[in-house]
Order: structure tokens, then C-alpha cells, then sequence
């Protein structure tokens, strides 16, 4: 199985943390409760190589200032305080992230799940030791204070690769590997943005040219941008099989055309998400308009489920069709999210 690729940041002078998950070809947990977990990374600056072991006890407090562990649940669980990340001087970094089981026979055999860039963050200010508390009615005001602005930090990562979201205004949906749990099989491909244009056809293609068995397929919308969002028809053509009929002439209650909205259609969306209730960034199901929505004379289904199973490779495409006048739009980006079965992993 090629290690999953995956790259994140570390804040020089924060707490880091962040979760992988290490799940079998049924989807279910691996158990690491007894495994090796070897986290080693390679600094560009210096060739200085940094390693991390579940060997050492897990407590940021140790004198390494890290910890490393995994659970019965397959979850993977990596943490460096802020006293050790302040010490960080390099600009990137390389990583593998490696599973080692004994064989029995005294050989050992190396399981890499997870490579990719680690970049350091660095900070505008010197890092604050002390901060000793004023209470509120201790505070002396003085004329002209500016509104105070209160920072919400970012929230650490979830379980599998999940850096922590850019907070753009664009609203970016940290898709999917931002804010949505993916599975760490999955492969995303993403598509550009295209214009919606006024009562026509409108469309965005991924080709993708590996043959493997699909196990999940999602689909993302970035940055949906259209003053009038119920005339438009959202159908994914895959590269053989029937059409996915994804929404047809849906409303959306929580829908604000100057910020854009973004959703994903998924499998993991709770029972009653569809797009015309969930908020922007919400994952939502697919809802049957099949029996009132036809596109160029071809049979249209409402689930991803027949293309499971099979291997796709190909063009994917994504229409984006407005079916009455007056209004057009646009799309920032689009992500297919294809989640594939574990290879079979020897040793390195």
C-alpha cells in the first residue's frame, strides 16, 4: 500500500497536535494499542533528523516534550508542547509516519501510513512567559478604547490527516482534508472553478487515470456563488455507468450569495441533512428528484452506490446547470473524494 501523502504545520512557540487513523479494507479499526508508532522527520536547513516513538511515555510533559500514541480504536495520536515547538527553527521539513510489528522471528517488518511537508509557522512576536490576570473590575478604562476583538483559536485536528482550517473569507469548507474526517485511504481530486452561466449547462471535469476498486465516493462544492440557487441543477457524470442526479431546484435556508456556500454530498451526512437545511460548510445527502429532472436523454440515479465496487478511470464531470433566466454564478473549486480498499503492505 503507498503511504497516504499528507502535509500540516506546526506554530512555533503552540501546543501542536494531530490524529491519524489506521483503518483495515472493511473499514474497520486497526488495533494499535501494542504496535511501534516511529514518527521521524528530515529538517531542509540543517539535514537534522527528528524522531518520535510511542516507546517514550506518553506525557507532553517528558523531557522530549512530545507524546505519541495509539488506541484500540486505530487512532493515532501525535502531540509536541509549546516548550519544544518553541525551540523550532527550520523552515520545512519531510516526514514518514511508520507502524513496526515484530514477525515473531526477531525481524522486524516497517509499515509507512502516512508522508509528506511539515512547515513551521514562526511568530511576529516574542513569545509571552507570563501573563498575569486583571480582573474586570480591577481594570482602570481609558478614554477611547478600541472594541475588544476576541481571536478564536483554531480547533486542533480530528481523527485522520486534518490540518487546522485557513480561515479565509472565502470560507474554503477546509475540504476534506481540513474539517471533514477522511478516511485515510481516500485520494482526493480536485476540480477548478467554472462560471454558472445564465440558463445554460455549465461545467467542470477531473480526469482520473488510476484503475482502483472504489470503496466511498464524495463530492465537495467550494464557494457556490448565485443569487438564485433553486434554478440550478447539479448532475456528476462519471466516466461510464449513469449519471448522479446530486440536487435539483433546492432552496437554501442559511445560503449568503456575497460569502459563497460550500457542502459536501456524503454518505456520513446525518439522517435529514440535505442542501436545502444544513449550514454553509455542512456535509449533506442526496435527495431523489429523479423522477422530475432528466438530462441529455440519460438515466439518472440519486446515489453514488452503483459505482462501487468498480474501477472508474476517466473523465468526471461536474454540471452545474441553471434552468431559468436572469441570474448567473459561480463556483470557486470542486473536490471528488474517492476512498480506495488497503493494499496488501510488505516490508520496505
Amino acid at each position: 500500500m503507498p503511504a497516504v501523502s499528507h502535509n500540516f504545520q506546526i506554530e512555533q512557540g503552540s501546543h501542536f497536535e494531530i490524529n491519524f487513523q489506521y483503518l483495515n479494507e472493511q473499514n474497520q479499526p486497526i488495533n494499535l494499542s501494542n504496535k511501534c508508532i516511529i514518527l521521524r522527520w528530515l529538517e531542509s536547513d540543517t539535514n537534522n533528523v527528528v524522531t518520535f516513538s510511542s516507546a517514550t511515555p506518553a506525557s507532553v510533559d517528558n523531557a522530549s516534550g512530545y507524546s505519541l500514541t495509539g488506541n484500540d480504536l486505530g487512532i493515532i495520536n501525535f502531540q509536541i508542547s509549546s516548550a519544544q515547538t518553541k525551540t523550532y527553527n527550520f523552515t520545512t521539513a519531510i516526514y514518514d509516519l511508520d507502524i513496526v510489528e515484530n514477525s515473531g522471528s526477531g525481524n522486524s517488518k516497517n509499515i509507512r501510513l502516512v508522508t509528506g511537508t511539515i512547515g513551521l509557522i514562526t511568530r511576529n512576536f516574542s513569545i509571552v512567559e507570563n501573563c498575569a490576570i486583571i480582573s474586570s473590575d480591577s481594570k482602570v478604562p481609558v478614554a477611547g478604547d478600541a472594541p475588544t476583538v476576541t481571536a478564536t483559536p483554531p480547533p486542533t485536528s480530528g481523527i485522520s490527516p486534518s490540518p487546522t482550517p485557513s480561515g479565509s473569507d472565502n470560507n474554503d469548507l477546509c475540504l476534506p482534508d481540513d474539517c471533514f474526517t477522511l478516511d485515510i485511504y481516500a485520494t482526493q481530486y480536485a476540480g477548478s472553478g467554472f462560471n454558472i452561466n445564465d440558463n445554460q449547462n455549465n461545467s467542470g471535469s477531473i480526469t482520473i487515470g488510476v484503475s482502483k476498486v472504489i470503496e466511498n465516493i464524495e463530492l465537495s462544492v467550494n464557494g457556490l456563488r448565485h443569487n438564485s440557487p433553486q434554478d440550478l441543477t447539479f448532475i456528476l457524470a462519471p466516466p461510464s455507468g449513469s449519471g448522479i442526479l446530486l440536487s435539483s431546484n433546492s432552496k437554501i435556508t442559511n445560503y449568503s450569495v456575497n460569502n459563497g456556500f460550500s457542502f459536501m454530498f456524503s454518505n456520513k451526512a446525518p439522517s435529514g441533512a440535505y442542501l436545502n437545511n444544513i449550514a454553509n460548510g455542512g456535509m449533506c445527502n442526496i435527495r431523489d428528484r429523479t423522477d422530475i429532472v432528466k438530462f441529455n436523454n440519460g438515466n439518472l440515479l440519486y446515489s453514488f452506490n452503483h459505482l462501487l465496487n468498480s474501477s472508474i478511470t476517466g473523465i468526471w464531470t461536474l454540471y452545474a446547470n441553471d434552468n431559468d433566466v436572469d441570474v448567473s454564478g459561480s463556483i470557486d473549486s470542486w473536490k471528488l473524494i474517492l476512498t480506495y480498499p488497503p493494499e496488501i503492505v510488505g516490508d520496505e
